[in-house]
C-alpha cells in the first residue's frame, strides 16, 4: 500500500512540475510533455487521447468536378467532395496562397489539425479532456492576428470545466467553475461560435448538458461563463502579463448557441433547443434570452412544457422558431450570388445536423420579420462553414463556400441555375 502511494506522489510531483513548466517556459516542455500525457493517461486525467490516431487511409482528396445537384425552390445547389477525413469538425480554415491556390485548415474535436494529406496534434494544455461519453474535446477554434485560440473542455481529478486557450503557447485564458452534476455533462452543447468586431471578438459559451436541471440553471447566473455570449477585447487575447483575462458576458439565457454572424451592424445567433424550440435571435447587449426558464421546446426528462412567452418574463422572443429540432450547427451570411438573387430583402444561411440541410433564411429589411425559410436537404450531419483569417464566410471566384459534414469530410457548395 505504502510503495502504491509513493508511486503516486511520484507521479503528481512530476506532473505539478511539468504543469509548472509548461506555463513558465513552455518552450523546454515539448519534448518531455508526451511522457508527462502517459503519466495523466494513467491517472485518467487526459482520457486516452494519446491513443487516439487518424486514419491516413480515409486522408484523400477528391475529384472536384464531380458534382451532385441539389434542387431548391427556384436555383440548384451543386454538391462536390473535397477531401475525407473521420472525425467532427471544430472548425475550418481558409487561406489564400501567394500562389493564389486554396489551403485548408481543418481543426478537429479531437485534437488533430488536417492540413493537405497530413495531420498534426495541436498544442492542447495537460488538462485536455477528450472522453466521447461528455461529448468533450476541442468544441471551437478561431484565428486573431494570426495567432489561433481554442474552446476546449478541460478535467482534473475533482473539476470538469471549459477553458478557453492559446494554441500558441497551451496557457489557458479564461476557465469556468468546476461543473456540478457531471455524470449529466455534455459538451456538444459547449458552443463555440464567434464574430470578430473592430475591438474585439464575441464568443459564445453554451450549457453544456443534454438534460441537468442543475447546469442548465447556470446560464442564468452572472457569475458563471456557461450560457452566455462573452466579448473578449483584442488587448486581453494577447495579454500575456495576466494570469487570466477579462472579458464582458454581452448577452446570458442562452442554451447552446452554434451559429453566430454579424451582418449590416446586426448580430444573429442560432442556437439549440431542447426537444424543439430551435431558436434564431437577434443579440442585443445586455439582454437575457430566457434559457432555462422560457422555451418554446420541451423537456428531456418528462416531456413537459416549459414557459412559453419570453415577453411576459422579460426575456428577448425569438426571431424564429424550429419545432422539430433541426439541431443547428452554423451560421452565416448568402453568398454574394444568393444575396444578389434575392435582393431587398437580407438573407442568412445555416447548416443542420439533424436536419441535415443547408437552410436559407429570408428576412425583411428591417430584421423584425422572417418571411421564408428553406431547407436544401443534402443528407448529410453539415458542422461548419469555411471563415478567412478574418473570420469571413470564404467564397471563392467561382462562387464556391465550403463546409464540413461529420465524419465525411470537406465540401464545396455552390448556388447556380437560378430560375
Amino acid at each position: 500500500m505504502k510503495k502504491k502511494v509513493s508511486k503516486f506522489l511520484i507521479i503528481l510531483l512530476v506532473i505539478l512540475i511539468s504543469i509548472f513548466t509548461g506555463y513558465e517556459y513552455p518552450d523546454l516542455v515539448e519534448v518531455p510533455k508526451k511522457y508527462v500525457h502517459f503519466l495523466m493517461n494513467k491517472l485518467g486525467l487526459r482520457d486516452n487521447f494519446l491513443n487516439k490516431k487518424i486514419n491516413k487511409e480515409v486522408l484523400k482528396n477528391f475529384d472536384q468536378d464531380d458534382f451532385l445537384e441539389f434542387k431548391g425552390n427556384s436555383f440548384s445547389v451543386f454538391l462536390s467532395k473535397v477531401k475525407s477525413y473521420e472525425g467532427k469538425s471544430a472548425a475550418l480554415i481558409i487561406k489564400r496562397t501567394d500562389e493564389n491556390k486554396i489551403d485548408y485548415e481543418i481543426f478537429t474535436q479531437d485534437g488533430f489539425l488536417i492540413k493537405k494529406n497530413e495531420a498534426s496534434e495541436i498544442n492542447l494544455p495537460l488538462f485536455y479532456h477528450n472522453d466521447p461519453n461528455h461529448s468533450s474535446g476541442v468544441k471551437s477554434v478561431f484565428i486573431n492576428k494570426n495567432e489561433y485560440f481554442a474552446l476546449i473542455s478541460s478535467k482534473t481529478i475533482f473539476c470538469l470545466s471549459a477553458s478557453l486557450i492559446s494554441l500558441k503557447n497551451s496557457k489557458e485564458l479564461i476557465k469556468s467553475d468546476c461543473l456540478p452534476d457531471v455524470d449529466e455533462a455534455d459538451f456538444d452543447a459547449l458552443g463555440g461560435a464567434y464574430v470578430k468586431k473592430d475591438d474585439g471578438i464575441l464568443l459564445t459559451i453554451g450549457t453544456p448538458t443534454h438534460k441537468s436541471e442543475i447546469i442548465g440553471k447556470l446560464s442564468q447566473l452572472q457569475s458563471s461563463i456557461f450560457g452566455k455570449i462573452l466579448f473578449i477585447k483584442n488587448e486581453e487575447l494577447f495579454n500575456n502579463s495576466n494570469e487570466k483575462i477579462e472579458y464582458d458576458i454581452f448577452s446570458l439565457g442562452h442554451r447552446n448557441p452554434q451559429g453566430l454572424v454579424i451582418k449590416d451592424d446586426f448580430i444573429f445567433s442560432l442556437e439549440h433547443g431542447p426537444q424543439g424550440g430551435d431558436e434564431l435571435n437577434i443579440i442585443f447587449e445586455g439582454k437575457n434570452y430566457g434559457w432555462p426558464v422560457v422555451s418554446y421546446g420541451t423537456r428531456y426528462s418528462d416531456g413537459k412544457s416549459y414557459q412559453r412567452s419570453h415577453s411576459k418574463n422579460n426575456f428577448e422572443e425569438p426571431l424564429f422558431i424550429f419545432s422539430p429540432a433541426i439541431a443547428p450547427s452554423s451560421l452565416n451570411v448568402c453568398p454574394k450570388n444568393l444575396e444578389n438573387y434575392y435582393k431587398g430583402k437580407n438573407c442568412l444561411i445555416g447548416l443542420s445536423l439533424r436536419a441535415m440541410s443547408i437552410i436559407i433564411f429570408l428576412l425583411d429589411d428591417s430584421n423584425s420579420k422572417v418571411i421564408n425559410v428553406e431547407k436544401i436537404l443534402l443528407d448529410k450531419r453539415l458542422r461548419h462553414f469555411g471563415l478567412n483569417i478574418h473570420s469571413k464566410l470564404f467564397v471563392d471566384d467561382k462562387n464556391h463556400f465550403y463546409i464540413t459534414a461529420d465524419n465525411d469530410g470537406l465540401y464545396k457548395v455552390r448556388f447556380d441555375k437560378f430560375r
